[in-house]
C-alpha cells in the first residue's frame, strides 16, 4: 500500500513540474534531427521494485531497439528513471548506436543530471554516471518531455521481463510495442 501512495505522489509532482516547466501534455513524440537519434527512457515503480524501459530511434523514424529490466528493491520513482537513462546510455555506447539525445519525462531527474554536481547520494551518483556517459558521446545531450511523448518507453517500463536481466530487442520491437510505435508514426521494417 505505501508503494502506491508514493507512486501517486509522485506522479502529482510530475504533473506540476510539467505545468511550472511549459511543457504541453499532449506533446507527441518527435523525429530528432538527422544524424541524432533519441533515446527515450522510463521507469515503473511496483511493490517489490521497479521496471525500467528503453527505447531508440533514428532520425528517420527507424526503431533501433528497446530494452527492459525489472530491480529489485524498494520503489524508488526518481532513482528508477536515472537507471533506465543510465541502461539507454549504456546501450547506446556498446551498439555504438549515434549521437543520442536522451529524453526522460522526469523533470527532477533531468536536472540532477544536467547539474551533475556532486551529491552524496545513490541518486547523484548515478547522475554523475550518466552525465559522464552524456560527456562522452560529442552533441550527447537530454531533454525533458512529456508523458505522452514517452509513452514507448513506459511501456517498455511496464513489460513483463526476469529479474536483473535486461531483455534487448534489435531492429524489430516486441510485438507489444508495435501499436504505440506505429501511434508515434515510427518507420517500422517490413513483416510487422
Amino acid at each position: 500500500m505505501k508503494a502506491c501512495s508514493i507512486l501517486d505522489e509522485y506522479r502529482q509532482r510530475q504533473d506540476r513540474e510539467e505545468v511550472v516547466a511549459g511543457v504541453q501534455s499532449e506533446g507527441r513524440w518527435k523525429r530528432p534531427i538527422e544524424g541524432r537519434i533519441k533515446v527515450n527512457t522510463d521507469a515503473g515503480s511496483f511493490t517489490d521494485g521497479g521496471g525500467l524501459g528503453v527505447v531508440i530511434r533514428d532520425h528517420a523514424g527507424r526503431f533501433l531497439l528497446a530494452a527492459a529490466k525489472k530491480i529489485r528493491g524498494v520503489p524508488n520513482p526518481e532513482l528508477n528513471e536515472a537507471l533506465a537513462a543510465e541502461l539507454g546510455l549504456q546501450l547506446v555506447i556498446q551498439h555504438r548506436l549515434g549521437v543520442p539525445i536522451l529524453e526522460l519525462d522526469c523533470l527532477t531527474v533531468v536536472k540532477s543530471i544536467r547539474e551533475a554536481e556532486t551529491i552524496h547520494t545513490e541518486l547523484g551518483t548515478i547522475c554523475q554516471s550518466i552525465r559522464r556517459l552524456l560527456d562522452s558521446i560529442p552533441g550527447g545531450s537530454i531533454e525533458h518531455v512529456s508523458r505522452k511523448a514517452n509513452e514507448a518507453a513506459h511501456i517498455m517500463a511496464h513489460s513483463e521481463t526476469r529479474w536483473n536481466m535486461a531483455e534487448v530487442w534489435f531492429d524489430r520491437p516486441p510485438i507489444f510495442l508495435v501499436d504505440q510505435l506505429r501511434l508515434d508514426d515510427v518507420v517500422m521494417p517490413i513483416n510487422q
